[in-house]
């Protein structure tokens, strides 16, 4: 899991929209169905997973 201030830190970045632009990008190229994410998921009040098969 990966806190959302860790991606904002790692980005340099200030605005939280540009982290959720960037994972709606990842999930468009990665999920099947990405409106029904599998592999990149939101953990709700904490930030972001990372499901491998």
């Amino acid at each position: 899991t990966v806190q959302r201030h860790q991606l904002l830190t790692a980005t340099g970045t200030s605005s939280e929209r540009t982290i959720d632009v960037q994972i709606n990008r990842l999930r468009r190229k990665i999920e099947a169905d990405p409106s029904n994410p599998i592999h990149l998921q939101t953990v709700r009040g904490i930030g972001y997973r990372l499901l491998v098969d």
